[in-house]
């Protein structure tokens, strides 16, 4: 029973063998090389965002509001990752980046889909032909690990830590 057992065996892995060669397997071409980044990090674009007035009854303006529309953060994210907030005060030639919150001048209130700021007015606006105040928003899902060497607090050190393009 033994030899038989054995002559099968010997058998399978020559059928198999057979098989897998004549299949033609082989490793494909490499493609073309991609752009560096990290595949646990989302970003927006550079946004223009209205705030709107919110004002009280008789008038007068309490405070200034807005909703970024922000489909990808997820409940993941919101569980598991982290989400910062960027604002550029200068221009794109000659940026003055700032993280979100702005002691109580600037807040924002992340939520599932959205991102809403509160505080003073700092719509977007275009002088000398440059935009000001322009929004970004980078995600960091959950399985990034951890411990990581980067300033969150730092626009120039997440954009050079995910490889973040200007």
């Amino acid at each position: 029973m033994k030899h038989v057992f054995s002559v099968l065996s010997v058998t399978c892995v020559a059928f198999l063998t057979i098989l897998i060669s004549s299949t033609g397997c082989k490793k494909g071409d490499t493609g073309p090389k991609g752009e560096t980044g990290n595949a646990n990090v989302q970003y927006s674009p550079w946004l223009d965002v209205s705030f709107e007035a919110v004002r009280n009854t008789a008038g007068d303006t309490l405070y200034y509001e807005t909703v970024v529309p922000a489909p990808k953060i997820t409940d993941s994210v919101l569980a598991y990752g982290d989400v910062r907030i960027y604002v550029n005060n200068g221009t794109a030639a000659q940026p003055e980046i700032i993280p979100l919150p702005i002691g109580t001048i600037l807040i924002p209130f992340i939520s599932k889909g959205e991102i809403y700021m509160q505080g003073g007015d700092f719509s977007t606006f275009t002088q000398g032909g440059q935009k000001y105040s322009q929004f970004r928003y980078v995600i960091i899902a959950g399985s990034t690990p951890a411990r990581r060497d980067v300033n969150l607090n730092d626009y120039n050190a997440v954009k050079a830590f995910y490889n973040i393009p200007d």
